[in-house]
């Protein structure tokens, strides 16, 4: 009986727990169906919702399904507008106001045409360069699309970026490293020249 209960105990506050988030979820309007959610590490799109799970559609076209009580933190990428968080590192010898000036235009150019003017709601954000190191300059760009369309807007603005840097001469960045050689045999033989110059004149010395 003792193990019967604990059982039923566990069941039944699960599923309160499941029950009390789902209503959570749903009167606070974290996200809906169409929605594009990441839940812990899970990222997909959302099927369904009820008061005791939530099912996610996959990038592998997997079906998902999260118990609602089981997870308190969803970050939801399609809430209202989304983001096209663009960062691409140049090569350290490359101009990079050139190249922020290049994803300025692109991303202008872009929202100029029909098929996009919709979808990309302000002109774009230059951030400028985030960091420097030995692998090159790392710069970015915020791009505030519509809910959902920051992966095909990201996508054309990457191939239009790439098609840009190889058009101007704009290098990607790469790992450097120096590396220093020194000539051993060199340095031997001139540390036997030494010892035996010291030598001869230390018997000079002696006569």
């Amino acid at each position: 009986i003792g193990i019967i209960g604990i059982t039923l105990t566990y069941v039944f506050k699960a599923k309160v727990d499941n029950l009390i988030n789902g209503c959570l979820i749903l009167w606070t309007d974290q996200y809906a169906v169409g929605d594009v959610v990441q839940i812990g590490n899970v990222t997909g799109l959302v099927e369904h919702i009820n008061l005791y799970l939530t099912q996610l559609r996959g990038a592998e076209g997997r079906l998902i399904t999260i118990p609602n009580g089981s997870f308190e933190v969803v970050q939801n990428l399609t809430k209202d507008w989304s983001r096209v968080d663009f960062r691409v590192e140049i090569a350290y010898s490359a101009d990079a106001r050139k190249a922020l000036n290049m994803m300025a235009e692109v991303s202008e150019q872009m929202r100029s045409e029909p098929e996009w003017q919709d979808k990309i709601l302000e002109p774009a954000i230059i951030l400028g360069v985030d960091n420097i190191s030995h692998t090159g300059i790392l710069i970015q760009i915020w791009i505030k699309t519509a809910p959902i369309q920051q992966f095909a807007v990201g996508r054309e603005f990457r191939l239009r970026i790439k098609q840009a840097f190889d058009r101007e001469g704009i290098a990607i960045g790469v790992p450097q490293q120096s590396v220093n050689f020194q000539n051993n045999a060199n340095n031997a033989s001139g540390d036997r020249n030494k010892g035996e110059n010291s030598y001869l004149s230390a018997l000079g010395g002696r006569e």
